[in-house]
């Protein structure tokens, strides 16, 4: 497995918007157990239940996100992961405060990858998702 720490700053450099209206606060990478992880405060402009519960749909985007960076890290950024199916578990609500999001690379292909992810909030499991991305070259400029 690839060292992914040198594409940390190149991640930081093209971080898209949409993690910060997540919440996105820190990645780190696992050599040992080959898991990426992330991190993520989501607000409670993101709940419904009068600020109490974290909308199902932002926790999937937590999920593909965590998942889709592991894999832009793997390929040092010189594709595109295409989600093409995500199967997404809730298993407890979600409050707004802190998330630690882990996800791993179950099987990697020529253009195909398939990922797993799991969301954690204060040791318990919140949600849980599997996802098969399309990799697509980035054009050579």
């Amino acid at each position: 497995m690839k060292d992914l720490s040198k594409t940390q700053a190149l991640f930081l450099d093209n971080k898209p918007e949409f993690l910060d209206i997540l919440g996105f606060t820190k990645s780190s990478f696992n050599s040992e157990t080959s898991v990426y992880s992330c991190t993520f405060e989501p607000s409670e402009a993101l709940t419904h239940s009068n600020g109490t519960i974290v909308q199902g749909g932002f926790i999937a985007g937590m999920l593909d996100a965590a998942m889709a960076q592991y894999v832009l890290h793997l390929y040092e950024f010189k594709v595109t992961p295409l989600t093409l199916n995500i199967d997404v578990t809730y298993l407890l609500p979600c409050r707004p405060a802190e998330v630690q999001v882990t996800s791993k690379i179950l099987k990697a292909g020529k253009s195909i990858v398939f990922t797993s992810a799991e969301l954690f909030q204060g040791g318990n499991l919140i949600a849980t998702a599997s996802a098969t991305n399309k990799l697509v070259l980035h054009a050579q400029k």
